[in-house]
């Protein structure tokens, strides 16, 4: 799993996910992640267009960043989903929690309407 993080904005960060969301992989890039979720006003995209399996640690991890970001008045939206990832994140109803959308741009323009 490869992790890389860039700022679109002041306020805003993408995380980029690249390979098997698993139980390895999240113990390699929760504490990365918990580090960009305490980011004090930055919403974050998350990228899971490279991300080609998606464990239940891996989703897990997920909504447990995103709460943290509320609780800090900050959103997560997840985009870019391959169609396995997809119907995974449409079966638990991640929706519920977190945005999921097509691509970085409907992405952003979410965040832009809140």
């Amino acid at each position: 799993m490869e992790i890389e993080v860039t700022t679109l904005d002041p306020t805003v960060n993408c995380l980029r996910l690249q390979g098997r969301l698993d139980a390895v992989a999240v113990d390699r890039i929760e504490v990365r992640l918990n580090a960009v979720a305490v980011a004090p006003g930055h919403d974050l995209l998350v990228d899971l267009s490279a991300v080609d399996f998606l464990a239940s640690l891996g989703i897990r991890m997920l909504i447990t960043a995103a709460r943290s970001l509320k609780a800090k008045g900050a959103r997560m939206v997840l985009f870019g989903a391959q169609p396995l990832v997809h119907e995974v994140l449409e079966h638990v109803a991640i929706d519920q929690i977190i945005p999921v959308v097509a691509d970085q741009a409907q992405a952003r323009a979410l965040l832009a309407t809140d």
